[in-house]
């Protein structure tokens, strides 16, 4: 069991034991009118994993690009801590590359209703937000190098980091572009983004929620969308793809 963490006051933290589901328990917290910031965190050694409640007030189209303020958020807690040569991406929209391998990503539950009036774009009754970062390798993982589908941070020499320090830093820098996203909209968050986006400028094809995208990735949207070249689809929207979350530790 971990010492007891220091959040921002803000939020209201929950410590959850080894083997409970965060994200499930917030957006079961969220159908029950819990507080905006209510925190669930997870104690473990193994895993950084935390979910926050949200309060939409935005069309489901721009909330969820705070998948991108988390992400940006993630990249500045990590940068800050891990050895300056072990390189930090993004995969758009939610997953966080760590040396070209999926070392994590960020989650976004959103009420149902709002997915089932996709047309309407409405507000989202509830939104849970949350982040998960492979701190060490699951029991029976393949030796480090043996796969690069997977990786985790002390298998690319982060050894030195703690989930607790990690999820402090989240929590902090998360407030901050939250702040920022309220205050000056998307811009600053996709300028921070773009910088530590994986294969930027390169050809990708990208297969999520049943359907399939080529082109040159270039950038984001004003909703997050993501910006192709060289293609008759240059815009793939966030509502295309973030039904689900795209990535998973299995």
């Amino acid at each position: 069991m971990q010492e007891e963490l220091i959040f921002p006051p803000i939020y209201r933290p929950h410590r959850i034991d080894e083997g409970g589901h965060v994200a499930a328990l917030a957006a079961e917290a969220a159908r029950n009118d819990a507080d905006p910031a209510t925190l669930y965190w997870l104690d473990s050694a193994d895993m950084m994993s935390c979910a926050i409640v949200l309060a939409p007030e935005q069309p489901l189209s721009e909330c969820l690009a705070s998948v991108h303020v988390a992400m940006v958020a993630l990249g500045d807690c990590l940068g800050a801590q891990v050895p300056p040569q072990v390189e930090v991406m993004f995969g758009w929209p939610d997953r966080l590359m760590v040396n070209g391998g999926l070392a994590g990503g960020i989650t976004l539950t959103v009420d149902p209703a709002a997915w089932d009036n996709l047309a309407g774009d409405p507000v989202p009754e509830w939104a849970v937000l949350a982040a998960h970062v492979a701190m060490t390798p699951r029991e029976n993982a393949p030796e480090p190098g043996m796969t690069r589908q997977r990786t985790t941070l002390f298998d690319e020499g982060c050894g030195d980091l703690t989930t607790g320090g990690l999820l402090e830093s989240f929590s902090r820098h998360f407030l901050l572009w939250s702040n920022r996203y309220v205050s000056d909209g998307l811009r600053p968050i996709a300028d921070n983004w773009l910088p530590r986006a994986a294969k930027r400028g390169e050809p990708v094809d990208l297969r999520f929620g049943g359907g399939h995208w080529k082109g040159t990735l270039l950038g984001l949207d004003e909703k997050g969308g993501l910006v192709l070249g060289d293609t008759k689809t240059p815009l793939v929207p966030l509502t295309d793809v973030l039904r689900t979350p795209t990535w998973s530790f299995d």
